[in-house]
C-alpha cells in the first residue's frame, strides 16, 4: 500500500536543509553510542569477573526506567506509534478517530530518553548481556528528530495541524532510517528501514528524499569520526542450479522457523515474569540471575564468553565454518533471557548471529561456500523477525557485498513467509491489521 502525499516544489528546499541537519545531529550521536558499547566491551574483557554483575545491571536498568520514568521502557513502541498514528490521519483526515486521537498530535518524545538509553546500554554491555546497538540507536535517531520537530515548531509556528501531524512523521522517519544506516554503514538499507520499520505495508513516499539524504549524511559523518561498523567476511557466490535454490529453500524455511521461535520464546518469558510478579525489579533479579547461570553453564561447556554481548567475533567464525554446532541455540538462550531480563541494546545483531550460525551448520551439510550460507542465514532470520524482507535484501548487498541479488531476495522472501506473524516489533502494524477496504 502506498500513501501518495504531494509534496510541493517549494517545501524541497527547506527538507533538504533539514535532512542535512538531522544527518549531522544522528552521525555524531551514533558514534558515541558506539564508542560507548566498545568501552564498556573493552572492561568486560579486561575484567572477566564483571559476568557475575549480570542480575545487579538487571536491577540496575529496571531501578532506573521505575525512577526516570516507566513510559520511556517502551521508547520504540511509542515511535512506532507516532508514526503510525500519522499514517491513519493521512489515510482518514477527517475520520471521527482523527479528532479523538487529537491529542497523540502533541505528544513528544521526553528529552530524558536519550540519555538513559545511552547510560544503560553502557550498563548491558559492561556486564556482558547479550544484546545489541542497534535498537538504542534508532530510538536515538527518532528521538533527535523529534526534538529537531519541536525545536523547529517554536522557532517557526505553525497553525496547521495536518501539516504538523506530517512533518513530525517524516522527521521520526527520517531520524529512525539514518541512524540504522550509520550503525551500519548502510544509506540505503537505512532509507528502507525508516520508511518501513513502523509499517511494512505503507510507505511514506513523502519520506523518501528527507530520509536517503538524512541517511547518506549521518553514515558519512559517523565514518569521518572513524567508528567501528560491522564488516563481516564477503559473500562468496555460487552458481544458481535447482539444488541450490532447493538446499536455500530449505535453509530459509529454517531461519524463518527459528526467527518464530525467537519471538515465541521472548513472549513467554515475558509472560511467565509477569505471571511470577508484577514488579519490575524482581522480575529483572530473577531473569537476571537465570543469564548468568546460562552465562556460566556456557562458558564451562565451551571455555568461551563470545556469547555475551555483541558477538559480531561469532559473524567472522560463521563465514569460516569454524562456529560451534551449538552455537544457534546458545547465543538464542542468552538473547532471550536478556530481553527477559529488560537489559537494553537490540536484537538486530544477536538475531543476524544466530542467523548466521545457523546458516554454517547448514552449509556443513549441503556442500555450499560457508560464507554464503553464514549470510543468507543472517538475512534470512533478521527478515523474518523484523517483518521487514526489502530492508534486510539491500542491508545484505551493502554489508556482504554479494553478488547475486536474486538468491538474496529468494531467501529473505522465504523466510519472510516461513516467520509469519510474529515479530520483534510489537506496535509494528502487521498488515491484516491495515483494513482493506483504505482508498489511500
Amino acid at each position: 500500500m502506498k500513501i501518495p502525499v504531494p509534496v510541493k516544489s517549494g517545501s524541497i528546499f527547506p527538507w533538504i536543509i533539514r535532512s542535512l541537519l538531522l544527518g549531522c545531529t544522528v552521525g555524531p550521536v551514533i558514534a558515541l553510542l558506539t564508542k560507548t558499547v566498545e568501552a564498556a566491551t573493552f572492561l568486560r574483557m579486561a575484567n572477566p569477573k564483571l559476568l557475575f554483575a549480570i542480575p545487579l545491571g538487571a536491577i540496575t536498568t529496571a531501578f532506573l526506567y521505575q525512577k526516570v520514568g516507566p513510559y520511556l521502557k517502551d521508547g520504540s513502541n511509542q515511535v512506532m506509534s507516532m508514526i503510525n498514528q500519522g499514517i491513519v490521519d493521512i489515510a482518514h483526515p477527517t475520520s471521527i478517530a482523527y479528532q479523538g486521537d487529537y491529542e497523540n498530535h502533541s505528544n513528544k518524545i521526553s528529552t530524558k530518553m536519550a540519555p538513559l538509553l545511552l547510560l544503560n546500554t553502557f550498563i548491558t554491555h559492561l556486564v556482558g548481556a547479550s544484546g545489541g546497538k542497534e535498537g538504542v540507536g534508532v530510538q536515538l535517531g527518532a528521538s533527535l528528530g523529534s526534538y529537531l520537530d519541536s525545536l523547529e515548531n517554536l522557532l517557526f509556528p505553525q497553525n496547521n495541524t495536518q501539516l504538523k501531524t506530517n512533518k513530525k512523521g517524516v522527521w521520526l522517519i527520517s531520524g529512525a532510517g539514518s541512524a540504522f544506516a550509520a550503525l551500519f554503514n548502510a544509506p540505503i538499507a537505512g532509507t528502507l528501514f525508516g520508511l518501513q520499520f513502523s509499517s511494512p505495508r505503507v510507505n511514506r513516499t513523502d519520506a523518501i528524499l528527507p530520509c536517503f539524504l538524512s541517511s547518506c549524511t549521518a553514515c558519512f559523518v559517523s565514518q569521518a569520526l572513524h567508528i567501528h561498523t560491522l564488516t563481516p567476511i564477503q559473500a562468496e557466490s555460487f552458481p544458481t542450479t535447482v539444488r541450490s535454490l532447493a538446499c536455500l529453500t530449505v535453509l530459509s524455511i529454517a531461519v524463518g522457523l527459528t526467527s518464530r521461535l525467537f519471538c515465541f520464546l521472548v513472549h513467554l518469558v515475558k509472560q511467565a515474569l509477569k505471571a511470577i510478579s508484577p514488579n519490575p525489579i524482581l522480575q529483572a533479579l530473577i531473569c537476571g540471575t537465570l543469564l548468568l547461570c546460562a552465562s556460566i553453564g556456557i562458558y564451562l561447556a565451551t571455555g568461551s564468553v563470545a556469547y555475551n554481548g555483541l558477538s559480531s567475533s561469532l559473524l567472522t567464525e560463521a563465514s569460516l565454518g569454524t562456529s560451534s554446532k551449538a552455537a544457534p541455540l546458545l547465543k538464542l538462550l542468552l538473547t532471550t533471557l536478556t530481553i527477559g531480563s529488560g537489559f537494553v541494546g537490540g536484537e538486530v545483531i544477536p538475531i543476524m548471529v544466530i542467523g548466521s550460525t545457523t546458516g554454517s551448520l547448514f552449509a556443513h551439510y549441503l556442500s555450499l561456500p560457508f560464507s554464503a550460507m553464514a549470510m543468507f542465514g543472517a538475512m534470512g532470520m533478521l527478515s523474518g523477525a523484523t517483518k521487514l524482507p526489502f530492508a534486510c535484501f539491500v542491508l545484505g548487498l551493502e554489508l556482504f557485498g554479494y553478488g547475486d541479488p536474486l538468491t538474496l531476495f529468494f531467501v529473505c522472501c522465504v523466510a519472510y513467509i516461513a516467520s509469519g506473524k510474529p515479530g520483534i516489533y510489537e506496535n509494528q502494524i502487521a498488515p491484516v491489521s491495515i483494513d482493506e477496504s483504505w482508498e489511500v
